[in-house]
């Protein structure tokens, strides 16, 4: 079976010389981020979302990414778990590991720099991490062409802003993307304990867990190892929940506390086919209402949804097409050739298995809007496929071949990435 191109030793010169490619266009998406937020604010400051419940943060620069989730990422930073949060808001849903090191730096600073800053500046770092790592990793299996226009897509993908907020999904990512890397160097050892961290971050770190028994299954042939590696990777997510044992009685507290943010699973696309029936009354009516008078009236939620509904149906696509090129160049590798071309390299089941996983979740996981418990939305799922690292492979090596498709595909990446921004930097709902 073909596998990556051979690669000759590298200076430290060429190092810094490649990595300089994927750490400019993440910081230019941070440093461009940071400045229309500022003029978004300074613009607009009429256009601010009433939200009753919350404070919004009046900071034009870093303030303008602390919204919504951040909130509780810095409070369990700051104060721990509480017993008994107040409010329907329970905080066990957000998982510690992105906290925890948001408090490690916080602590390394002495207490000298806020929270806000520490988690955000946790973001930036995983977030320009991530982009480095996604663009050697396709480098060096397929071409630069396609490592370029991947890393493009994922640095402006619409829902980007995520990667530039105290949110978790860019630590996450850049875990992602470190577990398969050091899977296709076959340092299982290492993956596993990478991964074990990624399951203190995020329950969608159960991809990372399958896919390491699956490569470790492949190469080393052992059913042993492939079970005591598997087991570390859900190191950090068996601590969380004997934790939540001690301190709530159930060590399923992260899953029964989804009932507070109306969400619950269900078979594949069925949020996505509720929302097509609720769109018809949220677009010709006047957007959704809460129960509670003082809570606020989402009137661009409607919006939100279509965004969550494409973002799906595009991971879905995408998917399909990686399992689907996969299986074409897995064919194409028992045909003698005398040469194959750089980009038509094997995909590794790795790949496929992270891709598929996160968007599986994405689409069993539903949202019942508060005036409407008869349907249900994909509501978030935009958010939740951006960290499925392999996708944007797929869509790079997609239009790799057509310039007109890539500056089609990028300018309207960037122009959805900047539209959403500036509504969440106003306070508005996204997704």
């Amino acid at each position: 079976m073909r596998t990556a191109r051979a690669r000759s030793p590298l200076s430290l010169r060429d190092r810094l010389s490649e990595i300089s490619v994927p750490f400019w266009i993440s910081t230019t998406r941070i440093g461009l981020g940071l400045v229309f937020a500022h003029l978004v604010l300074v613009l607009l400051p009429q256009a601010h979302q009433t939200i009753p419940e919350r404070v919004l943060n009046n900071g034009t620069w870093i303030g303008a990414f602390d919204r919504y989730d951040s909130q509780f990422y810095l409070f369990i930073a700051q104060h721990g778990y509480p017993l008994h949060p107040a409010g329907l808001a329970q905080h066990t849903a957000f998982f510690p590991g992105y906290s925890l090191l948001i408090t490690a730096v916080h602590g390394l600073t002495l207490g000298t720099v806020s929270y806000l800053t520490c988690g955000t500046l946790v973001s930036w770092l995983a977030f320009i991490g991530a982009s480095v790592l996604l663009y050697h990793l396709a480098e060096r299996r397929f071409s630069r062409r396609v490592a370029l226009i991947a890393t493009v897509l994922f640095c402006w993908f619409p829902t980007s802003l995520f990667f530039l907020a105290p949110y978790s999904e860019a630590l996450f990512a850049f875990e992602i993307l470190l577990v398969l890397t050091l899977i296709e160097r076959n340092r299982f050892l290492a993956a596993a304990l990478v991964a074990a961290y990624a399951s203190a971050t995020s329950p969608e770190s159960v991809a990372l867990t399958l896919a390491l028994m699956a490569a470790v299954a492949i190469v080393t042939k052992s059913a042993v190892r492939t079970v005591v590696y598997g087991a570390i990777s859900g190191v950090g997510l068996g601590v969380y929940m004997i934790f939540l044992w001690v301190q709530f009685g159930t060590p399923f507290e992260f899953i029964d506390v989804q009932k507070s943010w109306q969400r619950s699973e269900h078979f594949l696309f069925v949020g996505l086919y509720r929302n097509v029936l609720a769109l018809e009354h949220y677009i010709t009516g006047s957007g959704t209402a809460r129960p509670n008078p003082a809570a606020p009236t989402f009137a661009n939620l409607k919006w939100v949804w279509i965004l969550d509904d494409a973002a799906l149906v595009l991971a879905t696509v995408l998917t399909l097409a990686l399992v689907a090129m996969a299986v074409s160049r897995w064919r194409s590798s028992r045909t003698p050739r005398l040469a194959l071309p750089a980009e038509t390299a094997a995909i590794p089941l790795s790949y496929l298995i992270v891709a598929a996983v996160i968007v599986i979740i994405a689409a069993c996981t539903t949202i019942s809007p508060y005036a409407l418990p008869q349907y249900a939305s994909s509501e978030g799922e935009a958010r939740f496929v951006s960290i499925a690292m392999p996708l944007y492979l797929s869509g790079a090596l997609l239009i790799r071949r057509w310039t007109a498709l890539i500056a089609i595909s990028v300018a309207a990446s960037v122009i959805l990435a900047l539209v959403f921004q500036a509504m969440y930097n106003l306070g508005y709902w996204v997704t």
